[in-house]
């Protein structure tokens, strides 16, 4: 694996900081989002659940990889999402969770991913998942090889989009799987909406950039 570029080394060193947590979460939250303790998110048994912030170079530009799911009878259906899953009973930490589902959702070995820190852990009240975002960068994690019956399609999309802010909709109005409709806060690319969980990890993710020297080589 190649030498890390400064933006690479000066987050990983922000990643070893503490977190801001719901502070830079909630920018992203819908306003119907409950906030709970960790008491409360105790009390629903919730499952275990790892995801990883993929970050690669594509021509001197910092990208994240982002999979649209498939459609189906479920609350995430054709939801934009980072690859990842539930904890599986032989994953020896969350990390190797979201790992593993990287490697089985996009294709890319962890043998190519440099881990870097963690995020601040989620509740998510509609799946009752715990998830805990894993960050890491790849010097070249071609080809992507979308999982044939979970992944519509792998999205990329540059650091510098969700730095921008120009994408950022206060109020998307989102369609449910039910039928029934939301607003909430979405980034919007092109025609992909982002926006629940994984715009709240994001969230948190650019807040820590943007405490960056690096950012104006994004």
């Amino acid at each position: 694996m190649l030498a890390p570029t400064n933006f690479i080394q000066e987050l990983k060193q922000q990643l070893q900081k503490p977190l801001p947590g719901e502070e830079a979460q909630y920018r992203m939250a819908p306003s119907y989002r409950p906030k709970l303790s960790p008491q409360e998110i105790a009390a629903f048994n919730p499952r275990l659940g790892g995801v990883l912030l993929l970050l690669y170079p594509v021509n001197q530009t910092w990208y994240i990889a982002f999979t649209k799911r498939k459609e189906y009878a479920g609350v995430h259906s054709g939801q934009m999402s980072f690859p990842g899953g539930k904890k599986d009973e032989n994953d020896a930490s969350i990390t190797q969770t979201a790992l593993r589902e990287t490697e089985e959702e996009i294709g890319v070995n962890a043998g190519k991913i440099e881990v870097m820190g963690s995020l601040s852990q989620l509740y998510i009240p509609p799946s009752n998942f715990l998830v805990h975002p894993t960050v890491g960068y790849s010097i070249n994690p071609y080809p992507f090889q979308p999982q044939a019956t979970e992944v519509e399609q792998i999205i990329e999309i540059p650091v510098s989009f969700f730095l921008s802010k120009e994408g950022i909709d206060p109020q998307r109005e989102i369609k449910l799987f039910n039928g029934h409709t939301v607003r909430a806060p979405a980034y919007v690319y092109n025609e992909h909406v982002i926006w629940g969980a994984t715009a709240i990890i994001l969230s948190e993710f650019t807040y820590l950039v943007e405490q960056l020297n690096s950012t104006q080589h994004l």
